[in-house]
C-alpha cells in the first residue's frame, strides 16, 4: 500500500495536537506540506533536439540541457542513416559552440555501408567543461579523401 508523506506528516501532527488539546494545553501546531519538487525538476532540465536530411543521408541528435551545468549533454541519443547506398559512410556528430567562441564536435553514430535501419549511439554523456551557446547535430558522407560532404542541422540554444 502506498502512503504518501504529505499525509503521514499530516496525521501525526493531528494526533500530537489532539494530545496536546486532551491534556488542557493550546495547540498552535500548523501542518506544512512538503514542498513538490518535481516541477523544480523538470524546470531544471530542457530535453531538445536537431537534424539534417540530404539524399545521401540523415542524422539526428538529442540531449538534454540542465540548468547550471552549462558544458554538459547529457542523455546524448544519435541515428545515422546511409541513405543512397554508394559505399560512404554517413555519420552524425554533435557541435557546440561555446560562450567564448570555440566549437567543439564529438562523433556519435555512424551507418557503415548502408545498414538496414542505420544506427544508433544511445545514452550517452559528454562534458566539454565550457559554458555552451548553442549545438546541433551535422550530418556526414564520408568522401574518403581531406574533405567529406556535411549538412548542419538547427541550433539549439542554451535555455537559461
Amino acid at each position: 500500500m502506498f502512503i504518501s508523506t504529505r499525509s503521514v506528516r499530516t496525521a501525526f501532527v493531528g494526533v500530537g495536537s489532539a494530545a496536546l488539546l486532551a491534556t488542557g494545553g493550546a495547540a498552535a501546531v500548523s501542518a506544512t506540506p512538503a514542498q513538490d519538487t518535481t516541477s523544480t525538476v523538470a524546470a531544471a532540465k530542457k530535453r531538445v533536439s536537431s537534424a539534417e536530411s540530404e539524399s545521401w543521408g540523415y542524422g539526428k541528435v538529442e540531449w538534454t540541457y540542465i540548468k547550471g551545468h552549462r558544458g554538459t549533454f547529457s542523455n546524448i541519443d544519435s541515428y545515422a542513416k546511409d541513405k543512397s547506398c554508394d559505399g560512404k559512410e554517413v555519420y552524425v556528430q554533435l557541435h557546440a559552440r561555446t560562450t567564448d567562441g570555440t566549437t567543439y564536435k564529438v562523433g556519435l553514430a555512424q551507418d557503415d555501408w548502408c545498414s538496414n535501419g542505420g544506427d544508433h549511439y544511445n545514452n550517452r554523456t559528454w562534458k566539454i567543461g565550457k559554458n555552451v551557446k548553442w549545438a546541433r547535430a551535422v550530418v556526414c558522407k564520408n568522401e574518403w579523401g581531406p574533405n567529406n560532404t556535411c549538412k548542419a542541422g538547427n541550433k539549439k540554444y542554451y535555455p537559461w
